[in-house]
């Protein structure tokens, strides 16, 4: 079966009064969101191992009931992101996991003097980063190392240059390593037995960064992980037995969505859906096409996709424009796959919700959410840290 097709219990995502929500519209569901800390809390061994990434959800009343169900440190994307945390959730961890220079560094100074009893780090991918903090400094700078596990986006590489780089940070005034950070990012395509593979690889190289600058008396932390690797991270850092602490940074686990769900077939389940409305239809090649009113710049993120459906039986998301979406139809159910209609009558000015490819980019479109409680719509929440 196609994954793109499957959506755990779809009977709990109906809503009372869909059909007078303005769309398109954000929506997140608070059984889910349980569901996932729950699950997230077993795949991870307890919530203790876990600092969760903001940027996917850009909530912090989301942010701030993780914290309650024991998640104990937070990575933000920005310093404007790390900000919000700070002033609107009790989070007291807080990892800046980006290279700041200029106004950025100059924000992560003040986030420090303006936040006296939270604890903040930074991460540093080279000298020149970790020098301007420096210069800047009016206190102690905790920064984490980043280093670069092949992404080949920031960081220095895993291994001797990594240690040079922590030795020449140790000579500047002000800044301390009290970490590392490694984030593995996404496979592609998605392989099981190559992200184990990668991950007691991966870890057998940060364990020789650790040992040679210290230890763990000296290395506070490794953050590691996305939602893809956290597991296999977490299974090879016990296996091998190293005596450092590892934390993961998942994201996307919180609100999932139908990238992750193809590469992890339900290992959490969707928390965010976008309410879109059908506003025409046609015959195009003999074919019944809808427009939707949720497209990229309005709806859901640029790179969504294949998305999942729900409403429509025997059809799917296709192409997106700045400000309509499509959906076409497939001619079976997508879960039974028992033959359905194509009928057009009685599509247009109903309600269709959709879970994006990329939940991170598509919540960013919104100033806020509306919450879903027991089936019912009960209250906006604010996607209040998405600035920068």
């Amino acid at each position: 079966m196609n994954r793109e097709f499957t959506v755990q219990q779809p009977e709990r995502y109906a809503v009372q009064g869909l059909d007078q929500v303005e769309t398109p519209r954000l929506l997140i569901y608070d059984w889910a969101i349980e569901e996932n800390l729950r699950r997230l809390d077993e795949r991870c061994g307890g919530l203790g191992h876990v600092r969760i990434m903001a940027k996917s959800c850009k909530c912090t009343a989301i942010l701030e009931r993780a914290h309650d169900a024991g998640v104990p440190a937070v990575k933000a994307s920005c310093v404007a992101e790390a900000r919000t945390i700070a002033d609107r959730t009790s989070f007291d961890d807080i990892l800046v996991a980006f290279p700041c220079y200029g106004p950025a560094a100059d924000g992560f100074i003040a986030l420090q003097r303006d936040f006296p009893h939270k604890s903040f780090a930074v991460v540093v991918p080279n000298l020149t980063c970790a020098e301007g903090l420096a210069a800047r400094a009016d206190g102690e700078v905790a920064v984490y190392l980043d280093l670069d596990p092949g992404m080949k986006r920031t960081g220095v590489r895993i291994g001797p240059e990594a240690v040079e780089l922590a030795e020449a940070i140790d000579g500047l005034p002000s800044v301390r390593v009290r970490g590392l950070h490694v984030y593995g990012g996404n496979f592609h395509p998605y392989s099981p037995a190559a992200i184990r593979s990668y991950s007691r690889e991966m870890l057998r190289r940060v364990d020789g960064v650790v040992q040679a600058l210290g230890g763990p008396s000296r290395i506070g932390e490794v953050a590691s992980s996305s939602t893809q690797t956290m597991a296999s991270n977490i299974a090879a850092h016990r296996a091998a037995g190293y005596g450092w602490r590892m934390t993961v940074t998942p994201g996307t686990a919180i609100l999932w969505d139908s990238y992750y769900n193809d590469t992890l077939p339900g290992a959490f389940v969707y928390a965010a859906a976008v309410a879109t409305r059908v506003v025409d239809s046609r015959v195009h090649r003999g074919r019944p096409l809808l427009t939707t009113d949720c497209g990229t710049k309005l709806g859901v993120g640029a790179d969504i996709g294949p998305v999942h459906v729900m409403a429509f039986p025997g059809y799917r998301s296709f192409g997106k424009s700045e400000r309509f979406g499509g959906l076409e139809p497939v001619g079976v159910d997508r879960a039974s796959f028992e033959p359905v209609g194509d009928e057009l009558s009685g599509m247009v000015g109903r309600v269709v919700l959709v879970f994006p490819k990329h939940v991170c980019t598509t919540v960013n479109q919104y100033a806020f959410a509306l919450r879903v409680s027991r089936g019912r719509l009960c209250g906006r929440i604010p996607v209040d840290a998405r600035d920068g």
